[in-house]
């Protein structure tokens, strides 16, 4: 079972339509949530309404919505989003306490700069911000301008000429559309009760029994990218590869899987798209054999 699922998903493996996932947003408590690719963000807190700040991350994986952007997103399709929480810890890369900004603390998106080691942070509830901008005011870039043109025409009044602009922090929005909303395997089983039906039933393990001959495995995307594994990494075990590839869809873009074939992996079980982008997946010891049958290929 996989710990999310797209809403393109929802139709072939739930039988819920369209019209099922906007009821499910608009009139019940079941929450969806975004994916979001990898990205800067700041991870932190909030205190009496401001923002403390543990350190900065690479993030690529879920996060929450409110219910207000639900509905945002399911009415207009699109949702700019500027902070949110986060809802995969082990998602979390590239972690640094270093404070990596030139204005100073406190500033308009930063309080405190707590610089948390990372085993520290109490992730029963994670915060973040993307990562902010760091300029010069528009508008004071403007009043500057102004200010210098009036100088310019020689006005009876003085003009003081334009003092330079200090850099700030500005916060930053990313876009999400439908095509990013997701609804995790907790929150499918809360939807079950909102229909007669059982939706449910049809969220069983799909793995094949046995192992393809390898006629029909040379054929699947999952296996053109495991040879590929093999031939840059051949003394690699098969433990190694897999986590070579847990941390290739961290990143933006994919060192290894360009095709994007790989839709998760989690602690026991590998989500991969075939030729026909019908979601398949596979589970760690049937990837260790099928890498052990590659190898005599």
């Amino acid at each position: 079972m996989k710990a999310y699922y797209r809403l393109s998903e929802l139709n072939e493996i739930c039988g819920l339509s369209d019209a099922d996932i906007q009821y499910l947003s608009t009139d019940t408590e079941v929450s969806f949530c975004l994916y979001c690719k990898s990205t800067d963000v700041l991870i932190g807190g909030w205190v009496k309404g401001k923002f403390s700040c543990f350190g900065q991350a690479k993030y690529a994986g879920l996060i929450s919505m409110t219910k207000n952007q639900q509905t945002e997103l399911f009415e207009k399709s699109k949702i700019y989003v500027g902070s949110s929480t986060i809802l995969q810890q082990n998602k979390i890369s590239h972690y640094s306490t270093d404070y990596p900004f030139t204005v100073e603390v406190p500033n308009t998106v930063i309080e405190k700069w707590l610089a948390t080691p990372f085993d520290k942070i109490p992730f029963e509830y994670m915060p973040f911000y993307f990562y902010p901008q760091e300029r010069t005011s528009i508008l004071k870039e403007f009043e500057n301008m102004c200010k210098g043109v009036a100088s310019s025409r020689g006005t009876s009044t003085p003009c003081e000429p334009p003092k330079p602009l200090k850099k700030e922090l500005f916060h930053h929005s990313q876009s999400f559309t439908l095509d990013d909303a997701c609804i995790t395997s907790e929150e499918l089983k809360k939807a079950n009760r909102y229909f007669s039906r059982n939706i449910w039933k049809n969220l069983e393990d799909d793995e094949p029994k046995q192992i393809a001959n390898s006629t029909q495995k040379n054929s699947r995307p999952i296996d053109l990218l495991l040879q590929t594994m093999l031939e840059l990494y051949p003394d690699e075990q098969a433990s190694q590869i897999w986590n070579r590839l847990g941390e290739d869809i961290l990143n933006d873009p994919r060192q290894y899987d360009t095709e994007e074939i790989i839709d998760e992996i989690g602690n026991d079980i590998l989500y991969w798209f075939d030729k026909r982008s019908e979601l398949k997946q596979m589970k760690k010891k049937s990837f260790y054999n099928l890498i052990r049958e590659l190898k005599k290929t």
